[in-house]
């Protein structure tokens, strides 16, 4: 389970700063999001799988679980 943390918040990371061009189809960002948050839930960070959520519901994107 290495580097699950580091590829969760790179994930989080480039959905709340790169620009909607940058990604290549329309869920892109909302795919990432649930991944982010289903790999944050997994090693049982609640502070950044709540900032996940909170993401999504700014994009308006919705929650898959």
């Amino acid at each position: 389970m290495t580097g699950e943390r580091e590829h969760a918040t790179a994930l989080y990371m480039a959905c709340k700063h790169l620009p909607p061009q940058l990604l290549s189809s329309p869920g892109e960002r909302n795919g990432m999001l649930t991944e982010a948050a289903r790999l944050l839930e997994k090693i049982g960070d609640k502070r950044s799988v709540d900032e996940c959520y909170k993401l999504m519901k700014s994009l308006g994107t919705s929650v898959h679980a």
